[in-house]
């Protein structure tokens, strides 16, 4: 696991105050298009996640964030994700844009998931303090605001959490908490409405403080980007 210093030095070095898409035409990630339709409606994309849920305050502020993007940059971005599905996520598990790919290591993940629950509901109820960093682009799929641990102490609470869950998938990457605001035009978009995109973005990258509670954290299936539901609260 990589120390709290080598965290911050990992997402320091791409999460920058100033958004910059390259000042030419955009090509958003082949990955996009496993997600979205060509006519920008999200396509029906499988599998399941433990995440964090939010506060309605934190999400009001969030909505405030897309209502901007989607108002001035309509061009940049396919549908609007709901505000109802704002999350962190703590671990990812399985997805593909083919249920029968994917059922059978869902079905796995879950009854994994019912054994970690109980590990999980030994320990004590904690509050896991965060801020925002920067609205960044990831990996040219969508768009997200940046997220780090206050302190220490809170960066190893969640690492903590996240090693658990990894002992179902161990992931190839290490964790970047984060929550994607909009994901990208599946056709791309020009340089000028990147050029747009960039300055809407470098008005909005303004700080937000969040607390997140063990109490809070879910495993979800999702039907797509759109569409995730609660299977069961894991500290509950």
């Amino acid at each position: 696991m990589e120390t709290f210093k080598e965290f911050l030095s990992r997402i320091n070095s791409f999460q920058k105050k100033e958004l910059n898409l390259g000042g030419k035409d955009f090509t958003v990630s082949q990955s996009v298009a496993h997600k979205v339709n060509a006519d920008n409606t999200f396509k029906d994309f499988y599998g399941d996640t433990v995440v964090f849920d939010l506060d309605d305050d934190t999400k009001s502020k969030l909505t405030i964030y897309t209502d901007l993007l989607h108002r001035e940059v309509p061009q940049c971005f396919c549908d609007r994700l709901i505000p109802h599905t704002f999350h962190v996520t703590l671990h990812d598990l399985s997805n593909s844009p083919t249920l029968s790919e994917v059922a059978e290591q869902v079905f796995c993940n879950e009854m994994k998931i019912m054994q970690i629950k109980s590990e999980l509901q030994k320990l004590k109820p904690v509050k896991i303090r965060l801020k925002s960093t920067y609205v960044f682009n990831m990996v040219n799929t969508s768009l997200v605001l940046g997220l780090s641990p206050a302190t220490e102490k809170d960066y190893n609470a969640i690492m903590s959490l996240h090693s658990i869950i990894d002992g179902i998938i161990k992931l190839p990457y290490p964790y970047t908490p984060h929550i994607t605001l909009a994901y990208y035009n599946v056709n791309g978009f020009d340089g000028n409405a990147a050029k747009n995109l960039e300055n809407i973005v470098n008005k909005i990258n303004a700080k937000i403080d969040m607390e997140l509670s063990i109490t809070d954290l879910y495993y979800q299936k999702f039907t797509s980007m759109n569409n995730y539901v609660d299977v069961v609260n894991l500290f509950k």
